[in-house]
């Protein structure tokens, strides 16, 4: 497994209120101290061991003594951006009280930690990472665990979370669009620069609704996150992103997840399964439907966080996942409408001045002798921004004369440049009616393959958001 591998898989991993914390630090931050001290006053007992994962947002392992006993203790804490539909992490541990007392395995919540914020919660055993199970056969098990656990929670009242204030839509499109019309409130809020894709997009999955599926049920809204032992599913978890909507919502995110983080079953077995087990048949074409909007929901989200980067941020990690979910919105859309999506053809730097220089970048980075798993993380991301920016440096500005004169036959001129044409689109976008959609899915699927091709050290990553269709 490379670097970049191995940052990939723990990034994958890290909602995970389970695993086994490493060796603990030498010295607590004041932070730390005010946690212990929260921690202490929840659990009544002594902390002996706290580490901080090693991770883009905030969260802690700790081993708490209670008379004797060992307590293993995570706390999720907050994203510190705003990136959320649903901000506020006492609203996810809301929704978990909820599903453990309807006989979900959730991590058990003992309390809130208000500085740091976080939720303070079980360490639950087991693993992510159907390949440690041990045949495929415990693999396929899995899998169907998962989606009876996910028919279960799609069961409970609904009742149950207004009464946490959790909202319920009142019209079928309301449940059909929750995810969606959550989510554009955040990007409106956070938006900072033009953005035709989404503006596009959010119009077009208003007057494309299907017509089946508009049920009102519980949504874990971020699916597939599960850990497991000796087959068995120990805990499922990550629920900020839950809410009130359709089911064919959560479907549709486990095909998003399936192409890097595999289920232990194939997409079309597990929707098989479920529809077996909730009693209901999953239409093909709304499913598609769900999975553009699913997809739109994390374009919309990025969206501010990428015009406004902070040195903070995990910047590479935000520019990877922007391509990824802009792709697969499109392929889903572009299932919707029944036509195909041409991808570019991988990008090849030639030899020469530029390729030298990507190639003396890459080396100095490499001498860059990491010191914390931290440092490993960034390093293996300045590794690949080289590459990547090698691959632009060779057919970048190509591709954008390309782009537009793509823009010229939208508009009826050519744009001087992608900052104009970016605004110059989404004025017309705004302006257009259904009768464009397919003109201007050709233009931003073209536009999205370019720059996918462009991105030759993630290449892999984003060949699995070109997603194959489900057949049921």
């Amino acid at each position: 497994m490379t670097a970049a591998e191995a940052a990939e898989a723990a990034e994958a991993a890290a909602d995970a209120p389970g695993g086994e914390a490493g060796p603990a630090p030498t010295a607590r931050t004041a932070e730390e101290d005010r946690l212990v001290a929260r921690v202490e006053e929840l659990l009544g007992g002594r902390v002996t061991a706290i580490e901080r994962q090693p991770r883009w947002r905030k969260a802690w392992y700790l081993t708490v003594d209670r008379d004797g006993t060992d307590i293993p203790i995570y706390v999720r804490g907050d994203k510190q951006i705003d990136a959320e539909p649903y901000p506020g992490l006492d609203r996810e541990a809301a929704i978990l009280r909820i599903l453990e007392r309807n006989g979900v395995p959730v991590p058990h919540v003992h309390g809130m930690s208000s500085d740091p914020i976080g939720i303070v919660m079980d360490r639950v055993p087991g693993t992510r990472d159907v390949a440690e199970a041990a045949d495929d056969a415990q693999r396929r098990g899995i899998a169907e665990q998962y989606m009876e656990i996910l028919a279960r929670m799609h069961g409970i009242d609904v009742a149950e979370f207004a009464a946490a204030g959790i909202e319920v839509p009142t019209t079928p499109a309301g449940a059909q669009l929750a995810f969606v019309d959550a989510n554009e409130r955040l990007y409106r809020r956070t938006k900072k620069a033009p953005e035709p894709l989404v503006e596009w997009a959010l119009r077009w999955a208003r007057h494309r609704l299907p017509t089946a599926g508009n049920r009102a049920r519980f949504i874990h809204g971020d699916t597939g996150q599960f850990l497991f032992v000796d087959g068995r599913i120990t805990c499922v978890y990550d629920f900020e992103a839950s809410h009130i909507g359709d089911p064919l919502s959560d479907l549709a995110g486990l095909r998003t997840r399936a192409g890097t983080e595999p289920l232990g079953a194939d997409i079309e077995h597990m929707i098989r399964h479920y529809q077996r087990v909730a009693g209901t048949t999953v239409d093909p074409s709304a499913l598609s439907f769900y999975t553009a909007t699913y997809m739109l929901t994390a374009v919309m989200a990025l969206s501010g966080p990428l015009t406004e980067l902070r040195p903070a941020d995990q910047q590479a990690e935000y520019l990877t996942w922007d391509l990824m979910v802009r792709r697969a919105m499109l392929w889903a859309i572009a299932e919707v409408e029944g036509v195909k999506i041409e991808p570019a053809p991988p990008v090849t730097v030639p030899p020469g001045y530029p390729a030298r220089i990507a190639t003396v970048l890459e080396g100095t980075v490499r001498r860059m002798v990491p010191a914390t798993p931290v440092d490993e993380a960034n390093q293996s991301a300045a590794l690949a921004l080289a590459r990547w920016a090698g691959a632009m440096v060779a057919v970048g500005a190509a591709n954008v004369e390309r782009d537009l004169d793509r823009a010229a036959v939208l508009l009826g001129h050519r744009p001087a440049d992608q900052a104009t044409a970016d605004a110059e689109l989404e004025r017309f976008v705004l302006a257009a009616g259904p009768e464009h959609d397919l003109a201007l899915l050709e233009y931003f699927a073209a536009q999205t393959e370019a720059r996918v091709a462009e991105a030759v050290p993630m290449r892999q990553r984003l060949e699995q958001y070109a997603l194959p269709k489900v057949v049921l």
